[in-house]
């Protein structure tokens, strides 16, 4: 396996990490916390940079493109599976 998929792997460790020792720091005023809980909170407190028209549809025509051929793949197994 290449260099790629271990550091990946290492920032997926150590995000999951970060999410465990928050959850832990969290647990007396929040005992429900879930990593989910605290995903969608820094979604919503992390700065983002905001995205051009440009980029805006590049990611809903690679969206769609990307459904399309889903869609595709699911009518050719169904095909596949009536004959």
């Amino acid at each position: 396996m290449g260099d790629a998929w271990h550091n990946h792997m290492a920032l997926v460790m150590l995000g999951t990490l970060f999410l465990v020792k928050q959850k832990k720091a969290g647990r007396q005023q929040w005992p429900m916390l879930s990593f989910n809980d605290l995903v969608r909170a820094l979604k919503h407190l992390l700065p983002r940079r905001q995205l051009t028209a440009e980029e805006l549809a590049d990611i809903i025509s690679k969206r769609h493109y990307l459904r399309r051929k889903a869609k595709e793949s699911h009518a050719r197994k169904s095909q596949v599976a009536r004959e």
